[in-house]
């Protein structure tokens, strides 16, 4: 009952990240849905779902390469303040949970083409088998992006938390620039069809040689239809096989691979 309810909540869509996770805030998540013109509230409420061949974090996937289904929900109060929960499945041995649910809220709002962004985030592993050690965490976050103009977007963030996969004093940080440039539209084609290229480069750093350091990136293009948007990625890091299986607890998360998605986003402001 207690996965239920999360993932319900989690996902608004029986769904299952940077960030935001929000969040997470990667090259991949750039992408928007179409803007209908409305009165401007000072409440709303954003959600959506993702279809995904796999859930990859960082360069290293949660789901031992099987697909992913994600969701989110989340409301934003006068373009300030913001709270919402992400979830999804996820699949990587140890203490074997079935889904991953983040809680986050935090302060963002743009001023012309800066965006400023910054806030907390409760890990949540559910189902985890009972007498093992919880890799429940928390992490503090802030990202800045900026539009040079309605076509390119760049950005960075930086995540830390001194409670690493639920190890006290353990310090993990990571940190990632990202950009994103939208193709001005192409005779012939529907102008409510848009193609953008996207791309990442990041590092994670944990303390005491609790886990390795490692390099990640990834690169990928998309097409966007209204609240609809394809992405094709290609990810990679610097981490060994070796190393993987130290961090993950399997030789084959990490490494090059291929991804790809279906979302669907939208909010209330949206919805005619």
């Amino acid at each position: 009952m207690k996965l239920m309810l999360k993932m319900a909540c989690g996902a608004l869509i029986a769904a299952a990240a940077s960030a935001p996770a929000l969040n997470q805030a990667s090259a991949a998540d750039l992408a928007a849905p179409e803007v209908i013109d409305v009165t401007k509230s000072p409440i709303d409420v954003s959600f959506g779902v993702k279809l995904a061949t796999e859930y990859n974090l960082r360069s290293v996937s949660q789901t031992k390469g099987h697909p992913a289904v994600q969701g989110y929900a989340e409301i934003s109060f006068y373009d300030w303040a913001y709270a919402g929960v992400w979830a999804s499945n996820v699949d990587f041995g140890g203490t074997d949970p079935s889904a991953e649910v983040d809680y986050y809220a935090g302060l963002r709002h743009t001023w012309d083409g800066l965006t400023l962004d910054g806030g907390f985030l409760y890990i949540d592993y559910v189902g985890e088998k009972s007498g093992l050690h919880e890799l429940d965490f928390w992490k503090v976050y802030g990202s800045v992006k900026y539009a040079f103009n309605e076509n390119l977007t760049i950005g960075a963030n930086l995540y830390w938390t001194s409670d690493f996969i639920g190890y006290s004093k353990i310090d993990g940080t990571h940190s990632s620039l990202f950009g994103k440039y939208t193709l001005p539209p192409i005779n012939g084609i529907p102008s409510d069809i848009g193609f953008y290229v996207s791309g990442e480069v990041g590092k994670q750093w944990v303390s005491k040689n609790f886990a390795p350091d490692y390099v990640f990136w990834n690169a990928g293009v998309g097409v966007t239809y209204k609240a609809m948007t394809v992405d094709l990625r290609y990810t990679d890091s610097d981490l060994s096989r070796r190393e993987c299986n130290l961090f993950i607890g399997q030789r084959s998360s990490c490494g090059s691979r291929y991804m790809a998605s279906i979302s669907f986003d939208t909010s209330l402001s949206k919805i005619k």
